[in-house]
């Protein structure tokens, strides 16, 4: 009985270890990542610990050689090779995080230069689609207001403005599928980033 006691302590302890050790993994995780790749990198690493364990490591020797800090950089490239991007939440967050990563590849500095350009270009495409959508309202407004102060009939202003708010609709949903299209090259550019960093992470 007294043997079984000490290993129901002794399973216990190191159910209370492991637990412990996993929830300090998790509270730098959550720092940097999304809760669905938090439980990915978490069910990873229990599995790790219990194949180590399995191998007869000893739980203190396997929790000291894997240290939290080091585990979300090493993770960082692969969680953002598997974001898809598709809210600007997400876009922005990788967008941050992958400086983080580019910086750990053996080619970081053309990667950062390449980086920095692709996305000084889709900022600048940005900015000029959104001046875009908001010059057209501002020049619809301003034509409204000369055309119902010129000495028109009430049927001309209305047929004048009819074609004019038509035009607004072609021009504007022209930019707004350009717009969506810039998205959708941002959210690839961070894409092939993520995977480029990824590989080149590898081979570091």
């Amino acid at each position: 009985m007294g043997i079984r006691k000490e290993n129901l302590r002794d399973f216990k302890k190191i159910g209370e270890m492991m637990q412990k050790w996993l929830e300090n993994l998790k509270i730098e995780l959550e720092k940097h990542f999304y809760p669905d790749e938090v439980n990915d990198i978490l069910d990873y690493y229990e599995e790790m610990i219990e194949d180590r364990k399995q191998s007869g490591e000893l739980l203190e020797d396997i929790y000291k050689s894997y240290d939290p800090k080091q585990i979300v950089r090493e993770m960082m490239p692969d969680v953002l090779s598997k974001r898809t991007n598709v809210t600007q939440e997400e876009r922005f967050k990788t967008t941050k995080q992958l400086w983080t990563a580019i910086a750990q590849t053996s080619l970081k500095i053309p990667l950062s230069i390449a980086y920095a350009v692709s996305i000084f270009v889709i900022i600048i495409l940005l900015i000029s689609v959104t001046a875009s959508i908001l010059g057209s309202l501002f020049a619809f407004v301003m034509y409204g207001l000369d055309l119902f102060e010129a000495g028109l009939s009430n049927a001309d202003k209305i047929g004048m403005s009819g074609i004019a708010l038509v035009l607004l609709s072609i021009v504007g949903l022209i930019l707004i599928n350009v717009y969506r299209l810039i998205l959708e090259l941002y959210r690839k550019i961070l894409n092939v980033f993520s995977q480029w960093t990824k590989k080149k992470g590898e081979w570091s």
